[in-house]
């Protein structure tokens, strides 16, 4: 296997789509923020490099100073570009999350349902128990009933 990465010139405009861009999300990675310009520009570098190599691999820790060199070559307008890309792919995102349905999670244990209706949404569907304990980081889910939008 060759190791030598090739230059690469990521083309400009922008041959990335918002379409291309979710597609490689999962479903639970569409409930997430999108991603920022330079994990974008990352992508467009990735794209142009397997056109060059094909699916040849080469480790992302040998690859990442050579995108964020590339990346810190780039001018202000491709910047900017790419910013605003992430812009149009973060409201797909808000498009996708407001047109599922709302999802309410009750994590007690009693048999009392709450009301299936909160701010003019109505839950059409099955109510989920979900009696764990989770800490990610920052949030502390105890025994509250939560509303989420997914």
């Amino acid at each position: 296997m060759n190791d030598e990465i090739p230059l690469i010139n990521v083309p400009y405009p922008i041959e990335l789509t918002v379409e291309e861009v979710l597609s490689r999300r999962s479903e639970e990675k569409l409930k997430s923020r999108g991603p920022n310009r330079y994990f974008i520009y990352r992508l467009a570098y990735l794209k142009e490099l397997r056109k060059r190599i094909g699916e040849s691999i080469i480790s992302m820790t040998k690859l990442s100073p050579n995108i964020s060199m590339s990346w810190s070559n780039e001018p202000p307008e491709v910047k900017e570009a790419y910013k605003g890309l992430a812009e149009q792919v973060e409201n797909r995102l808000k498009e996708l999350r407001q047109s599922n349905d709302l999802i309410i999670i009750h994590e007690n244990f009693s048999s009392a349902s709450p009301s299936t209706t909160n701010n003019d949404y109505t839950v059409d569907g099955q109510t989920f128990v979900y009696p764990y304990y989770y800490d990610y980081n920052f949030f502390y889910y105890d025994y509250y009933s939560y509303y989420y939008f997914y």
